[in-house]
């Protein structure tokens, strides 16, 4: 029964901790949305930043099918002047990551 209760707790406590991950991301991006005045796509990059650590212009476009490429593009331009993003890499390879503190 040890064993077993053992088990249990680990996998309750990595679950937790998991939880609490992901509460302080939904808290930081609804900040940050209300803070820059961000558009519903905008807060859309920013989840996907904030969960993977990186965005492409091909992931946001998977994130929103349905809007212009080109718009897309718009958005991340806004967030990289309002100084919440900052790029990696090359032209056709951006990477839109947070911008760092400091």
């Amino acid at each position: 029964m040890t064993a077993w209760l053992e088990f249990f707790v680990d996998g309750l406590s990595t679950q937790l901790t998991e939880v609490k991950q992901r509460g302080e991301q939904a808290i930081r991006r609804d900040a940050l949305v209300k803070q820059f005045g961000l558009s519903d796509r905008q807060a859309k990059a920013l989840g996907h930043i904030l969960e993977h650590g990186s965005l492409t212009i091909p992931d946001y476009q998977r994130l929103c099918p349905a809007v212009n490429r080109r718009t897309l593009q718009r958005d991340l331009k806004e967030m990289l002047t309002s100084g919440i993003l900052a790029t990696e890499g090359e032209t056709h390879n951006l990477l839109y990551r947070m911008r760092r503190a400091g």
